[in-house]
Order: structure tokens, then C-alpha cells, then sequence
């Protein structure tokens, strides 16, 4: 009798474990998401502050005129609200690189305002 009572507790244990085994994946896939959120740091993807942008241009801009003698200004058009890249000589300050290049931006300034000419943003 001991023997079929262990063998129906067997049974009932095997049915009744993989509903317990999926409640606890979901408890700690549940953990884990709780955790992901409560970081500090920034997720690949997610938007980076002004602080966090200024800084890194900083580590940047020391990497670079260590490595190459080379001088990294970085700047922002007002207009675009975009960041605009300078590479000059260190020593002779003369611009070498411009990304994106002055030309550009002003060709981007002139065919905006064709286009203004020719929209209305009145109506």
C-alpha cells in the first residue's frame, strides 16, 4: 500500500511541477525586467542628455589631439540644431575638416529658404 501511495505522490508531483516550474520563470524573468529598470546607467538606444553628450565630446576631444597633434572643435548650428565638427593644425589653426562641410550648410540655408518663398506657414 506504502508503495502505490508513493507511486500516486509521484504522479500528482510530475502534474502538478511544470505549473510551478513556468510561476517561477515568470517570477524571475519578472525580477530581472525590475532590475533592468532600476539602472542608473543609459540603455543602448535610449535618448543621452546634454550632460552626457558634452562629456564624452570632452574624453573625445582629448583622445583625438593626443593621438594625432590635430585640434577637435565641436559646435552646434543654431539654425539645424545639429552638431558641427571642426578638425584644425594645432599649430597653424587652419580648418582642415569640416563635417558636414560648410557648402553644405549653406547650400541647406539657401534651399530652406527658397522653399519659404514658396510655402506659406501662415495658413
Amino acid at each position: 500500500m506504502a508503495r502505490i501511495d508513493a507511486l500516486i505522490a509521484t504522479q500528482i508531483g510530475d502534474a502538478t511541477r511544470p505549473g510551478q516550474t513556468a510561476r517561477e520563470s515568470e517570477a524571475q524573468s519578472t525580477e530581472a525586467r525590475r532590475q533592468e529598470n532600476n539602472t542608473a546607467e543609459p540603455r543602448a538606444g535610449s535618448p543621452a542628455t546634454p550632460d552626457q553628450v558634452k562629456a564624452a565630446a570632452e574624453r573625445l576631444q582629448v583622445v583625438i589631439e593626443t593621438a594625432s597633434g590635430r585640434q577637435l572643435n565641436f559646435a552646434v548650428n543654431e539654425r539645424f540644431k545639429e552638431l558641427v565638427v571642426r578638425i584644425s593644425d594645432r599649430n597653424s589653426g587652419e580648418v582642415i575638416k569640416e563635417i558636414p562641410a560648410r557648402e553644405f550648410m549653406d547650400l541647406r540655408e539657401r534651399l530652406n529658404d527658397l522653399i519659404g518663398l514658396f510655402i506659406d506657414e501662415k495658413a
